[in-house]
């Protein structure tokens, strides 16, 4: 089995393991630290997390041209990217523990006056931990993206796998003896350098790229710049969609609001890893199929193909989680936490549809045609962050995530639909004929679910899995009987059979 394709199984490994970690660490969490505590922690993750910007679209600059080299440059080329990503790396790294030192300072001036001066302390301690963990990871960043380029992602999946596992499992034994949520964070912190230090060593072991810092091209240079700066905006766009509503919270509300917002964006991250984790195997993929002449064909296919895919897991798991998440979440952490369910509703029902076409973006990065997204995007979410402000005030974490899913839909779905047939002249209306179908049939599904879960008495785990693996079984033979064409039938049969002949 090749890279790709093991690499895309170990994603789906990770996802699978952080979902478990999540179902069992989380109320365990909450439990411990209780409501407010965790609060704070949720609110110094979503805080520090915005140093992560400072990546300026570096990690994704390295993937797509030293990805590009291999096709067209030379081993001398390549050996001065390497030098010129690590050397904007380590200048990053220096302004990251400057920015995040100033942050800590000034944080008794940002968070609503419902934070207690002890409150606020481990918030700073907390926010300078997490700003070691940003300043090494970006340094060290440049291997792991090099390795991505290679795609040598079953090494980088495994340690993923790794790393997602150990940080819970640390904790926990931690948390037995005491509840520092300090300590927690500087758990989470070495875990992360040391998967790096782990990429670093298999980088330095397998590669053997030299690297030398002389000066690269003045075009080549520029046109990475400007490559990095579009996916930096782009990122910009996802904190204020993903990690603003949180801070926001934390400045107009208290830590219970964020805590209940910020479970909710725990579902919504394990949606969103769902589709990533096809996507994130693709882009050197992606850049060299583009390089080819008469592409277009097989990148329409290529895209119809693995948005199917990705409407059927998370048409499995969407329609699962409105079926049975409120009764799961009441199950998992108590009611107090009920608001969450319908907030990931909300946030969901436009999101949905952008990550079934997140190949989308991988195409326009791979084009260089990502600016446009990044302009319509930051856009979209200053609007939202702005308008989000006094919907906080008169209506809380259910009007700002509103307010997130409309801005989402406008956004990233209808506008980039319109950009995509018109500019990349991908073949949307035969990709929507296709993909639509799916999505009705699947609502139609979720339908005969409510009337299903009826029958049942779903009043505790044992009832909750049985009904799960129930409706999942369900769900799949009718997506087999109902969408598959005989062409599709057939590949699967064929795929289940070799698997079999395998093992």
């Amino acid at each position: 089995m090749n890279q790709l394709k093991l690499g895309i199984m170990l994603n789906y490994v990770s996802i699978a393991i952080t979902f478990i970690v999540g179902l069992l660490y989380t109320p365990f969490l909450i439990r411990t630290l209780g409501q407010v505590d965790y609060g704070i922690y949720a609110l110094a993750l979503a805080v520090a997390g915005y140093l992560s910007l400072l990546d300026l679209g570096i990690g994704n600059a390295i993937v797509r041209y030293v990805a590009e080299n291999q096709v067209n440059g030379t081993k001398e080329n390549e050996s001065k990217l390497v030098g010129f990503f690590y050397k904007i790396f380590s200048y990053i790294g220096l302004i990251t523990i400057v920015l995040g030192l100033s942050i800590s300072w000034n944080l008794g001036n940002i968070v609503s006056n419902d934070f207690s001066g002890e409150q606020i302390k481990t918030l700073q301690w907390m926010i300078l931990i997490l700003t070691i963990n940003f300043a090494v990871g970006f340094i060290l960043n440049t291997f792991s993206a090099v390795l991505q380029a290679y795609e040598k992602f079953i090494f980088l999946k495994l340690i993923n796998v790794i790393r997602i596992s150990l940080t819970p499992i640390l904790s926990v034994i931690f948390l037995f003896y005491s509840s520092n949520i300090i300590i927690l964070t500087t758990i989470l912190a070495f875990v992360n350098i040391g998967a790096l230090f782990a990429s670093y060593y298999y980088y330095k072991k397998t590669l053997r790229i030299k690297m030398t810092f002389q000066p690269i091209e003045s075009t080549l240079r520029k046109e990475i710049i400007k490559y990095s700066l579009i996916i930096f905006v782009v990122a910009i766009a996802d904190k204020l969609y993903w990690q603003t509503d949180q801070i926001l919270l934390g400045i107009l509300k208290n830590p219970e609001v964020v805590a209940v917002y910020a479970l909710a964006i725990q579902f919504v991250n394990i949606f969103m890893s769902l589709s990533i984790a096809i996507n994130s195997v693709f882009l050197a993929r992606v850049t060299h199929l583009v390089s080819e002449t008469n592409y277009l064909k097989r990148l329409n296919s290529l895209f119809i193909k693995v948005s199917k895919f990705q409407t059927f897991v998370l048409g499995l798991f969407l329609s699962g989680f409105v079926l049975i998440g409120e009764i799961f979440i009441d199950l998992w952490v108590g009611e107090s936490y009920k608001l969450a369910y319908y907030i990931v509703i909300i946030l969901m029902s436009a999101f949905s549809l952008d990550l079934i076409q997140n190949l989308g973006l991988v195409i326009m990065q791979a084009k260089g045609k990502y600016s446009f997204r990044a302009y319509s995007l930051i856009i979209c979410a200053i609007l939202n962050v702005l308008i989000s402000i006094p919907i906080i005030r008169l209506y809380g974490s259910i009007g700002t995530a509103v307010i997130t899913s409309i801005f989402v839909f406008i956004g990233n779905v209808f506008v980039l639909n319109i950009y995509y047939h018109k500019v990349l002249k991908l073949n949307m209306i035969n990709y929507w004929l296709q993909i639509g179908k799916l999505i009705v049939i699947t609502a139609i599904i979720a339908a005969g679910g409510f009337v299903v879960r009826d029958l049942f008495i779903i009043n505790n785990w044992l009832t909750l899995f049985i009904f799960s693996g129930f409706y999942s079984v369900v769900y799949c033979f009718s997506i087999y009987f109902l969408y598959l064409s005989k062409n599709e039938k057939l590949y699967l049969k064929n795929k289940l059979s070799g698997m079999k002949n395998k093992l």
